[in-house]
């Protein structure tokens, strides 16, 4: 429900920017750009925006790559590698570009990640004259899927010429699912960013690029 009051808060904010009157800018019909703050999460995100009608409507594809090869303080497994996308509809709330444009966009997440860690993994063993399975603590994999949907409500700012600047604020829910048995290896969510996160969460950041 707080998110559902976020967004309600930041409308009016995105209606009033449509009252900024500028000289109209390139009608482009694609974009590429980069998010830098997935690296906070050892990830890269690109986007590649197609315009799919000659109004105001864009199809926005967001591949996205994890790797980490090295536990430290504030990740702990031992090496991670994940690749992901998002799909957007993106809707213009103006027909042409001008210098500010805001914009409301709405799609499904998918990702999934691999990740090596130590853990307790059930082995087979043989004792007198029986087989038995027992948990020895050995380095495991732990593959995670992970689905959702997003909500935004952006700011779309041309810089210079075709260069941009996009500042975004919305809202999510993702459910996520493992390989591994439950209570035996960790679940990596102990809050919204991390890989096995499930349930509501707020999204947000900035991104920047070129248009054509």
């Amino acid at each position: 429900m707080k998110h559902f009051f976020v967004l309600l808060f930041c409308l009016p904010l995105l209606l009033a920017a449509q009252n900024v009157t500028d000289e109209e800018q390139v009608q482009a019909t694609f974009g590429i750009g980069v998010v830098p703050q997935y690296a906070i999460s050892n990830g890269m995100r690109m986007d590649l925006d197609f315009r799919i009608n000659d109004k105001n409507h864009w199809l926005v594809i967001a591949p996205q790559f994890y790797l980490r090869n090295d536990p430290s303080f504030t990740w702990d497994y031992n090496s991670m590698s994940g690749v992901g996308v998002e799909l957007q509809h993106k809707v213009f709330l103006k027909r042409k570009f001008r210098m500010v444009n805001p914009y409301f966009a709405y799609g499904p997440v998918f990702n999934y990640f691999s990740v090596k860690d130590d853990g307790l993994t059930a082995r087979t063993f043989a004792e007198d004259g029986g087989n038995y399975i027992g948990l020895t603590e050995d380095e495991m994999t732990t593959r995670i899927y992970k689905f959702g949907g997003n909500i935004i409500f952006g700011l779309h700012y041309f810089m210079l010429d075709n260069l941009y600047l996009d500042a975004y604020v919305g809202t999510g829910i993702r459910f996520s699912y493992d390989n591994q048995t439950s209570g035996l290896h960790g679940y990596y969510n102990d809050w919204w960013l991390d890989m096995g996160y499930s349930g509501t969460l707020m999204v947000g950041g900035i991104r920047f690029g070129v248009m054509f």
